[in-house]
């Protein structure tokens, strides 16, 4: 097997698995912060993040004054 195929097919799994590690730590963190868990965190929720509070407008995608964990995602990720 060429060394380049043998690195990619051992390369994949560990970059997937820690991609879902991740995906899975983030969605654990909106959990927490989602006090009421209604789906959603509010501006008021996100006070317990002063950093989050701060930009929580420039990540609240919609306008509707609530952050979905598809916008929480964009703020965590980064």
């Amino acid at each position: 097997m060429n060394p380049i195929h043998f690195f990619i097919l051992f390369a994949l799994p560990v970059f997937s698995a820690s991609s879902f590690a991740i995906s899975d730590s983030i969605n654990s963190q909106f959990k927490k912060i989602d006090r009421n868990k209604d789906g959603f965190l509010t501006r008021s929720e996100a006070s317990i993040d002063p950093a989050l509070w701060s930009k929580f407008v420039s990540y609240d995608q919609d306008k509707d004054g609530k952050l979905t964990l598809s916008e929480y995602h964009l703020y965590a990720s980064k």
